[in-house]
């Protein structure tokens, strides 16, 4: 089983997402777009506090959420809980309908394999949507600032960061509370999806002039 590197953090995790409701509010309308309704079952690989879960219930879908950490679990509610590894979740092939997954690439160590586990868990046609920030402007590489980021080397190397030293990390900000997080490379990103058939592909804007958050629905060969 993989590490619950937010135990301990629940209530100051869900105090950041309030903090920054607009952005995770985009995603909310990003994952009613893409997702589509129920009625059916429907899996949130990675759920944390879930946030996202209410997103999907109300669109009709009987919702299961996963989380490695008890005490993000401890604050989620709305739908069936299983703490589990999203890369390793003790439920049946083809028993959802549909599945989805936020934010959960840069802090996940094995995303490939929780993109593995959404293709063995939704059914044969159904939809899976994942949603979070855009590894090409958003990571421990690129910093910051007014207008554009700066971007500074350390691109190709993907897995995981310490958040203090890289330039990524917003001073006092949430990397740097938790201590790190995981980049991939645009390619190493796109590849974990392999098995799926692209459906929808979105970089939202947000008012910046470069996107910040990538958005994707697959559907299941």
């Amino acid at each position: 089983m993989g590490t619950a590197r937010y135990d301990g953090l629940a209530d100051e995790y869900a105090a950041f997402l309030e903090a920054n409701a607009p952005y995770y509010e985009l995603a909310e309308e990003l994952l009613r777009r893409m997702l589509g309704r129920g009625p059916g079952r429907c899996i949130d690989l990675g759920c944390g506090t879930g946030r996202f879960l209410g997103v999907a219930s109300g669109l009709d879908w009987d919702v299961t959420g996963v989380d490695i950490s008890a005490d993000q679990l401890r604050l989620a509610a709305g739908a069936t809980l299983v703490q589990a590894d999203a890369s390793s979740v003790p439920l049946p092939d083809a028993s959802f309908d549909a599945g989805y997954s936020t934010f959960t690439h840069t802090d996940v160590d094995d995303f490939a394999g929780l993109v593995a586990e959404a293709r063995r868990l939704v059914r044969p046609g159904g939809r899976f949507v994942y949603i979070g920030n855009h590894p090409c402007f958003v990571g421990p590489v690129q910093e910051h600032v007014d207008g554009l980021p700066v971007l500074h080397p350390g691109y190709r190397r993907g897995g995981r960061w310490d958040a203090e030293p890289a330039p990524g990390s917003t001073p006092g900000g949430w990397r740097m509370r938790l201590g790190s997080y995981v980049h991939s490379p645009l390619g190493e990103f796109l590849e974990a999806f392999a098995g799926l058939t692209v459906a929808q592909v979105a970089e939202p804007d947000d008012g910046r002039e470069y996107p910040t958050m990538i958005a994707l629905a697959f559907d299941r060969p």
